[in-house]
């Protein structure tokens, strides 16, 4: 028997319960329009804000269902996925996704009316990819590219559309503030980049069984276990390089400190690269570096106005 749309199974459908985090890519957009043009719309960053947000509800239900409709292993589609382990009904999810969706581009074209076509097609953009990254014969999260997309839209386009909107109607964003914006944005990508590859590498059977290619999959563990270091280390050691060019405070490297902490209790999951026993363990030490990194940049941005 199959299960009506609880506010239960919302909850794990969409991981509502993450999707605030959305909220810190948005304060450091915003101190960095603050900081580098002492102008911010308020207004124009909430509404994008809460795009963001309700889009990621509808990507987290999309990528449920299109994981059940591609799924071939049975552990996967009865244990793992929500949909078989919660026994929902299958079109009542696609209602739901379908809903979201056009519910989360409501502020989208609320921000276009304030701002200009530039942002409709930001917006189309991020759409595309974020609807395309689990839909189709062939979504994005098959493919080797998956771990660069996920966190080059997350990381950097989100926080250059939210400078973009900051500005928009004071100030020009030009390629020297993408350029600009994309360097401060080094450390996350870096760092995000490794958690969806840590992610990936702890799905790699699973991801071949059900048909899923990722960059992980063609690495294998034991060289994705060797790239996550690369790129763990280059998102530590990033904010000093960003200090030495005049694009972060010296204050700001005070992040750095915390880094042989970090990479000692790294240690448990590039040992033992286990999705139960020692993911959470890589996802919270890599997200407090780059929090306090964001943290003290919008401290730095406030206070130095």
């Amino acid at each position: 028997m199959e299960n009506k749309i609880t506010w239960a199974a919302f909850y794990e459908l969409s991981e509502i319960y993450i999707a605030p985090l959305n909220l810190i890519w948005f304060l450091f957009a915003s101190a960095i329009a603050y900081q580098d043009f002492h102008y911010l719309n308020i207004i124009n960053i909430l509404l994008c804000f809460l795009d963001v947000f309700l889009f990621d509800l509808a990507v987290n239900i999309a990528d449920d269902y299109f994981d059940y409709l591609h799924g071939k292993d049975p552990h996967f589609l009865t244990v793992t996925n929500t949909i078989g382990r919660m026994k929902l009904s299958l079109p009542a999810v696609k209602k739901l996704m379908v809903i979201m969706y056009i519910v989360s581009a409501i502020p989208g074209l609320i921000l276009v009316y304030r701002t200009n076509y530039i942002v409709l097609i930001l917006g189309m953009i991020g759409y595309f990819f974020g609807i395309f990254y689990t839909a189709g014969p062939k979504p994005l999260n098959a493919t080797k590219f998956c771990e660069l997309i996920v966190s080059g839209m997350i990381s950097v386009f989100i926080i250059e559309v939210g400078v973009y909107v900051a500005i928009c109607g004071e100030y020009t964003f030009t390629w020297n503030t993408f350029l600009m914006t994309l360097l401060k944005c080094l450390p996350i990508f870096f760092l995000f980049f490794a958690t969806q590859l840590a992610n990936n590498t702890c799905d790699l059977r699973e991801d071949l069984i059900n048909g899923r290619k990722t960059f992980a999959s063609y690495l294998g563990t034991k060289k994705s276990i060797y790239l996550l270091k690369i790129l763990t280390i280059l998102g530590f050691i990033t904010p000093i390089f960003l200090a030495i060019i005049n694009q972060i405070s010296w204050l700001n490297t005070l992040v750095v400190l915390i880094t042989p902490f970090l990479w000692k209790n790294l240690q448990t999951f590039f040992n033992n690269p286990d999705k139960h026993k020692t993911y959470m363990i890589f996802i919270k030490n890599e997200s407090l570096y780059f929090t306090i990194y964001i943290g003290l940049f919008f401290i730095l941005a406030l206070i130095r106005r």
